[in-house]
């Protein structure tokens, strides 16, 4: 197994325990973040705060499911699933936040790691923004069954 599939196989039993502190240690200091609607964070006290944080605030219950893992050198792409309950304020990293709905959300997501002496450098994010505003009840859409 690839250096950088094993980090990110860590990364994301850590993620699903919501263990902040051992995350972080897979993450270099100037990590970059970029994810749609123009997302991006930089540096790790940002990610941690603007990202780990804020999502484990919105969904504690919040987890990374049936992940696929392919990696090719230095890159690792994780196809997953991300699931829980909207029990807690979304924010965004700009501060923007989203009333807490209380409804469950599962929607599919894509990411490209960049890892790199055995540190997470870089993530780009793929999700549908409708999708999940879909399921959480903030746009019309067809209901989840």
């Amino acid at each position: 197994m690839s250096e950088a599939k094993r980090v990110l196989e860590q990364a994301i039993e850590y993620w699903n325990a919501g263990d902040r502190e051992a995350w972080t240690t897979l993450y270099a200091e100037d990590v970059v973040y970029e994810a749609p609607g123009g997302q991006r964070i930089t540096g790790l006290a940002d990610l941690k705060e603007k990202y780990f944080d804020a999502l484990l605030t919105a969904a504690p219950d919040r987890a990374s499911r049936d992940a696929v893992l392919i990696a090719d050198g230095e890159y690792v792409v994780e196809q997953a699933r991300y699931v829980g309950t909207h029990t807690g304020p979304l924010r965004n990293p700009d501060g923007a936040e989203v009333p807490v709905t209380g409804k469950p959300f599962d929607f599919p997501f894509v990411g490209i790691f960049h890892v790199q002496s055995g540190k997470i450098r870089s993530i780009r994010i793929y999700y549908d923004q409708l999708e999940l505003l879909m399921q959480l009840g903030l746009i019309p859409g067809a209901t989840p069954t």
